[in-house]
Order: C-alpha cells, then structure tokens, then sequence
C-alpha cells in the first residue's frame, strides 16, 4: 500500500537551479566589492612618515584623499543594492527543507550601510 504520492513521483531536480546560482554569485560578487572598497580605503587613508621619507625629505599626504573616499561611498552604495537584490531572491526562494538562507549577504549589506552613513554624516 502507498502512503502517499511523493513515493510515486522521482526526484527530477538535477542541483542549484538558477535562483540558487545567483544567489552565490552575488555573494562572491559583493564581496569582492568590499575587498576593492578596502583597497581603496589603505590608498585613501593619509600617509605616515617614515624614516624614508624624513631622508629623502619627501612630503608626506596628511589628510584623506576625498576624490578616492567619493569612489569608495559609490562603492558601498553598489554593495548595499548587491545586497538588498540577494535577500530579496533569497527570501522568495526559500521554501524548500534544504534551502537556507545567505547570512553573508545580510553581513555585506550592513557592512555597505555602515560605510553609507559614515560617508554622509562624516563630511
């Protein structure tokens, strides 16, 4: 006797379908951006003085380089869509048992917030 119709029916899913697969590709994505925003923050950063510099008498920048830290708010700004378009895919898509949902988005959107309001309340 059959207990119910899921005996019946085969398991025709072949892996990740395509919501699954942009779901991890945004990850990479995202962080990726925030590795180029962190670059971008040791090139914007003032410089310190070294014994180098203080032989060659070489002029040291003292304050942060703004036309970078104006690249780097754009660069949060991206992060924080990047996230926001994932936890919307991500909250649509998770109705299977194995689904599970993707704490590292939720992490690189308030990580992307929290450079946005430094940016706007900072300057």
């Amino acid at each position: 006797m059959i207990e119910n119709d899921a005996d019946l029916k085969p398991d025709r899913r072949k892996g990740p379908d395509l919501w699954n697969k942009t779901l991890s590709c945004l990850g990479v994505f995202g962080w990726f951006v925030m590795f180029v925003a962190l670059f971008i923050i040791d090139r914007a950063r003032p410089e310190e003085e070294n014994m180098f510099t203080k032989a060659a008498n070489a002029s040291v920048r003292s304050t942060w380089n703004m036309e970078l830290i104006h690249y780097l708010f754009y660069l949060m700004i991206f992060g924080l869509c990047i996230s926001i378009i994932g936890i919307v895919i991500n909250s649509k898509r998770h109705h299977r048992v194995n689904d599970r949902f993707r704490y590292i988005l939720i992490i690189l959107g308030i990580i992307s917030l929290f450079g946005v309001i430094k940016y706007c309340f900072k300057l």
